[in-house]
Order: structure tokens, then C-alpha cells, then sequence
């Protein structure tokens, strides 16, 4: 008897652990939404998604949307100064000001010229800018590129 409920205690105990062909694990509890602040890494991940738009953007001279996407990386960057504004004892804002703040300025000025040439240059040293950043931190393996392909496919990019 005892190896009976033994056996249905252990079928039982496995139902209850990986429920039916789930592995179910701990939840951490839910977020208060007054409160969320996002990671760093989700900030990140917005501003990668403006990075990706903005080369499409200016590579096809569609400079509107360029416009758009540069104000946008302007944004994301504010959003990081004042949510996360210091990372592993360092300030968030002097490492953005420091790497980011003249790429970003010429970026304004390739787009507002609708200068090719410039835009590249700016674009180019802002990615640089980022991958410092990365290098700096440990976080080498995060290797920012220009895109070949847009992240997001349901856009047009051209003008």
C-alpha cells in the first residue's frame, strides 16, 4: 500500500511541478505600473530601433522621417539620463553626453542640410560612440552596426 501512494504521490508531485508538459517556475511579482521604471537594456533596445530607422531613412533621403528618428535617439537618450541616470556607480549622463552629444549634433545638421556624405560621417561616429560605451562596460559582445535590413518591415523608408 505505502508504494501505491508512494507511486500516486510522486505522479501527482510531477503533475504539480511541470503540470502537463509545462515547466513551471517561480513568477516574480508583477510590476507596479505606477512605479515601472525599464532597464536600461529596454531603453537600449528602443533607441536601436530608432538607430536601425534612421539609417534607412537617411540612405533613401528621406529626410523627414530622418528628422524624425533623430529626435526620436534625442528622446530615448533624455528618457535614459533621467530613468537610469547612473549604471554600475557611473553617471549615465556624462557617459551619453560625453559619446553621444557631438554625433548627435552633427546628425541634426546632415539631416537639416539633407547632406548624404555628413550623414554618413555623423551616423558612423554615433554608432562608434555606442560601442565605446559597450567596450567600456564589459559589454563588447554588443557590437552596434549599420543594418542591412530594417528591423521594422511594415514601414516605408523611402521619401
Amino acid at each position: 500500500m505505502f508504494k501505491q501512494n508512494l507511486k500516486i504521490s510522486t505522479a501527482v508531485l510531477a503533475v504539480l511541478m511541470f503540470g502537463f508538459g509545462q515547466v513551471v517556475t517561480a513568477q516574480p511579482p508583477p510590476k507596479d505600473p505606477d512605479r515601472y521604471i525599464p532597464g536600461l537594456g529596454d531603453l537600449m533596445e528602443g533607441l536601436q530601433v530608432q538607430h536601425n530607422k534612421l539609417w534607412f531613412a537617411g540612405d533613401l533621403l528621406n529626410w523627414p522621417l530622418a528628422a524624425y528618428s533623430v529626435d526620436a535617439i534625442k528622446e530615448g537618450i533624455a528618457d535614459m539620463k533621467v530613468l537610469r541616470p547612473r549604471y554600475k556607480g557611473e553617471s549615465i549622463v556624462e557617459m551619453l553626453d560625453g559619446l553621444t552629444a557631438k554625433p548627435m549634433q552633427d546628425l541634426e545638421a546632415a539631416v537639416a542640410a539633407q547632406d548624404s556624405a555628413g550623414f554618413v560621417r555623423a551616423y558612423d561616429a554615433l554608432t562608434d560612440g555606442c560601442n565605446v560605451c559597450h567596450r567600456n562596460h564589459g559589454y563588447g559582445f554588443i557590437a552596434i552596426v549599420r543594418p542591412s535590413v530594417p528591423v521594422l518591415t511594415n514601414q516605408r523608408y523611402e521619401p
